[in-house]
């Protein structure tokens, strides 16, 4: 019993402080202009919500206070004003200089409204202010791929790839698949098919099944491609007087530079190479 009457006093005490800051009565434009000119203005059915309210009062007195914008954004997400929310973001961290994890949620939020110029011009401030950034790389081209922008998307999806410094099959099979799609919007069939080649060759064991062969072929079909599995010719120039002729090829997603000998018996590769490579060297003889 006076564990409930504690409660309710508390919870009156709370609702009286916000009543007495006036978010029923007072002008929201008024009281918060000062925020409002950094974050954004809200509309004022939102900005009396006593919680977006308290929010609202916290980044008045700590405008850069990005435990409050990030709070602030969440209830305005739950309350339907997403834009808001994502603006709200977005220009917090063009007035305060951070968090990078605003402006991820901010592209996010972007790219759900469908609004893909306005994520775009998040994601280059995303990608300016952190370059080397994976998740940004993503997002921009998720934006410039949805603005249809694929030549753009792609350099993002290719970068967002490379960025990966430790073992290349851990990254999402999305990011192959978007790569494709882009390729098949360019109308490039034939291209297309590469990174889901590509994503198949970092682990061939488990990914090269019926439903990637499906999609391969259908590509190598739209585009009137040679297929994978068909003979090809290719012709390598000689390097120098010796003939020596080489061939720059990827094995496993690690590229290296190979002599092409069209007599040898066996491939022959570094033990570093094929340890890079994950050369399984069951069958492998060391020299």
């Amino acid at each position: 019993m006076f564990r409930s009457f504690w409660l309710a006093a508390i919870l009156l005490t709370a609702l009286t402080g916000i009543g007495h800051a006036g978010y029923l009565t007072d002008n929201p434009d008024e009281v918060f202009q000062s925020v409002y000119a950094r974050i954004g203005p809200l509309p004022v059915a939102a900005a009396r919500d006593p919680s977006v309210w308290l929010k609202l009062e916290e980044l008045k007195r700590e405008p850069c206070d990005q435990k409050s914008i990030d709070d602030l954004a969440q209830w305005l997400d739950k309350l339907g004003y997403r834009r808001q929310a994502a603006d709200g973001l977005f220009n917090f961290v063009k007035n305060c200089g951070a968090p990078l994890t605003a402006l991820n949620k901010a592209v996010s939020i972007y790219i759900r409204l469908t609004d893909y110029p306005k994520a775009v011009e998040a994601a280059d401030e995303y990608v300016r202010r952190a370059p080397s950034d994976q998740t940004a790389r993503y997002l921009r081209g998720m934006a410039l791929d949805g603005a249809g922008d694929y030549r753009r998307a792609l350099t993002d999806y290719s970068d967002t790839i490379e960025l990966l410094a430790g073992d290349k099959k851990m990254v999402s099979s999305s990011v192959f698949l978007r790569m494709a799609n882009a390729y098949a919007a360019l109308k490039q069939f034939c291209e297309a098919t590469a990174p889901i080649n590509r994503w198949v060759a970092f682990d061939p064991a488990t990914r090269d099944t019926s439903k990637t062969q499906k999609i391969i072929a259908d590509y190598e079909r739209q585009g009137n491609c040679v297929s994978s599995n068909e003979l090809r010719k290719e012709s390598f120039p000689l390097q120098g007087q010796r003939g020596v002729v080489t061939a720059k090829a990827e094995i496993n997603g690690v590229r290296g530079l190979f002599v092409l000998d069209t007599g040898a018996s066996y491939v022959s590769v570094k033990s570093a190479f094929a340890s890079k490579a994950k050369i399984a060297e069951a069958r492998a003889r060391s020299r």
